[in-house]
């Protein structure tokens, strides 16, 4: 439910930006004509708190270890100025060592930073961080925007544990099918996801039909488990070339509605 808020507040936002003033009222409406489209209740108000919270706490953890390695590194460098200062290599030495563990963990709260919680895909700060510049795209390259077809419906008849399993596995697969250098999977909001091509490090010509033999493969595979003796679902995409100095909203809008053609096919 985070994820489908996040959507939602997305979306109202970029309908809304064209306007110069937006009352309260306005906000509103356009908010609940959203959450209609996308087929969303938003009646059961303590699991909408329930995913917030988690997604608070998830952020806060990360903000506290960071703190708690910046505190070490304080400490380390005063530590080192006064071994420096006596020649102590016996407490350089402990100091090195302190710092080298304090980078491994860093890395880990950088990579948690940039990853999604749920599937372990990139997140859109990561994307941002990565590909863009005040809104336009730093290079040059590819990018497929991915929906996952009737995803609600799997959600409704198994639940939404089943739902996440089904997302962990798509990313899983995308990673696979993909696993060649300059191309990234990003968890987008819900059920979207984006595949980044990045032309200079890439060793591919013709991603299109990577994607369209990815897309077959995955409608083609019968999943089971415990509970469920069968599921199977899909994908609908759209890709499209993005140069440098391209706005990532008119990339995105191109590549959405290519998005929604190809699931016209899928039905």
């Amino acid at each position: 439910m985070g994820n489908k808020l996040k959507e939602v507040t997305y979306l109202t936002v970029k309908d809304l930006k064209s306007h110069e003033i937006i009352l309260p009222g306005k906000y509103s409406s356009t908010f609940e004509n959203m959450a209609k489209k996308l087929s969303i209740n938003f009646d059961d108000d303590n699991v909408v708190l329930r995913e917030l919270n988690q997604d608070i706490d998830y952020v806060n953890k990360i903000v506290e270890k960071t703190n708690d390695n910046l505190t070490t590194l304080h400490k380390s460098t005063n530590d080192a100025q006064t071994a420096i200062k006596n020649k102590d290599e016996n407490s350089l030495k402990a100091i090195n060592e302190e710092l080298a563990k304090m980078q491994e963990q860093i890395n880990t709260l950088q990579k948690q930073l940039f990853s999604d919680p749920l599937t372990g895909a990139f997140n859109r700060k990561w994307f941002s961080d990565q590909y863009l510049f005040e809104e336009n795209f730093k290079n040059n390259g590819f990018i497929a925007f991915l929906d996952l077809n009737k995803f609600k419906i799997i959600n409704d008849n198994y639940g939404h544990l089943v739902g996440d399993q089904v997302l962990k596995y798509l990313v899983k697969f995308l990673k696979k099918e993909f696993d060649y250098p300059g191309i990234d999977i990003v968890r987008y909001a819900g059920d979207e996801f984006i595949i980044l091509i990045d032309e200079e490090k890439t060793t591919i010509f013709n991603i299109d039909n990577i994607v369209k033999e990815a897309q077959i493969k995955l409608s083609n595979q019968k999943l089971k488990s415990a509970k469920i003796k069968e599921l199977q679902f899909s994908f609908s995409y759209g890709l499209t070339p993005f140069k440098r100095g391209d706005h990532v909203e008119n990339i995105l809008d191109i590549v959405d509605e290519l998005m929604y053609k190809n699931k016209e096919t899928c039905k």
